[in-house]
């Protein structure tokens, strides 16, 4: 049966016989600005890093790329704790754009040949919203978590989201990327995507 939906609506796409082939290499886990500073005066920010921390243990299961980024951390202060201890320092960069498409985050797509970014972060409608857009423009397919995005009111980051989604983003939930990820319960990894998902559900 031949397909009519694009790649880009797949974490983990098909090949031409239909075969599910793995591109968890080139799909990269970008956080974008969750410092404290920020993240306490948002909307569900303590959702946000608790749904990005997940992300980062399943993209970490997977040995795939995560990236992550800080505002001006000078004044606003380095990353949540918890989102420091399990990136690599030398994978955070600094900036001061609000726009987290770095050229270090933007060489960093090059050299790996990243089709695929998954986003999370703050604040919705102006980092997260300024970098989708630039990410979309350069081709890439970008799948935004919206529980895993804050901004400082909600009706501020469901704006951005419906923008972003017209632009042409994925718009994705935490739950809805791990089963994407795993895409069968014979996966050798789905143990651990499934204690994912219920710890999430137990916070509920």
């Amino acid at each position: 049966m031949e397909r009519k939906l694009k790649s880009k609506y797949y974490i983990n796409s098909f090949d031409k016989e239909g075969k599910i082939y793995d591109k968890k290499n080139r799909t990269l886990l970008l956080v974008i600005d969750e410092q404290p500073k920020l993240m306490n005066v948002m909307e569900n920010g303590e959702l946000t890093v608790l749904n990005t921390l997940v992300l980062i243990k399943a993209f970490k299961e997977y040995q795939m790329p995560i990236l992550a980024t800080e505002q001006y951390p000078k004044g606003l202060g380095r990353s949540d704790q918890r989102l420091v201890d399990v990136l690599d320092d030398d994978k955070i960069y600094p900036k001061t754009l609000f726009d987290a498409a770095t050229c270090e985050v933007l060489e960093f797509i090059e050299k790996n040949k990243i089709k695929n970014v998954v986003i999370a972060g703050a604040e919705g409608h102006v980092c997260v919203y300024q970098s989708v857009r630039t990410l979309l423009d350069l081709g890439l397919n970008v799948f935004l978590i919206e529980d895993a995005v804050a901004s400082f009111k909600e009706e501020q980051k469901n704006l951005a989201i419906k923008t972003l989604s017209k632009m042409g983003a994925v718009i994705y939930n935490t739950e809805m990327a791990l089963f994407d990820l795993a895409r069968d319960s014979k996966d050798p990894h789905f143990k651990i995507i499934s204690n994912l998902v219920k710890e999430m559900r137990a916070r509920e």
